[in-house]
């Protein structure tokens, strides 16, 4: 999906203008990456860091499956209910979750013992 095609879905919703969808987007994805690129490299794509989007043209180098909670959260920050934001952490998380798992090559984490 490309920053055009998410401005449609955001638009189909909440009428928004570029600039602040832009802000909105920007916000979006550095949220994500605060919430989950502490835990490893599962944000972006391989060897690449987020720049900020300035035109609907723009490359756009998150991972597929965080661009629909990028879309919820746009919605909410434009004024949409809290369900919304509920959407963001859900599919964010699922997103995550997905990309750890098929990166953990089926290893398991040992308890600590004391």
């Amino acid at each position: 999906m490309t920053i055009l095609e998410i401005y449609e879905k955001v638009s189909l919703r909440v009428p928004l203008e570029q600039r602040r969808f832009f802000n909105y987007f920007n916000d979006s994805v550095r949220e994500i990456e605060s919430l989950y690129s502490s835990f490893g490299d599962h944000v972006f794509e391989e060897g690449t860091e987020f720049k900020p989007a300035k035109s609907l043209e723009d490359e756009i180098n998150i991972l597929p499956l965080y661009h629909e909670a990028i879309v919820d959260n746009i919605i909410f920050l434009a004024g949409g209910d809290a369900s919304y934001k509920a959407e963001f952490a859900r599919k964010a998380e699922a997103a995550w979750l997905k990309y750890w798992n098929e990166n953990a090559k089926y290893r398991i984490n040992k308890r600590a013992r004391l």
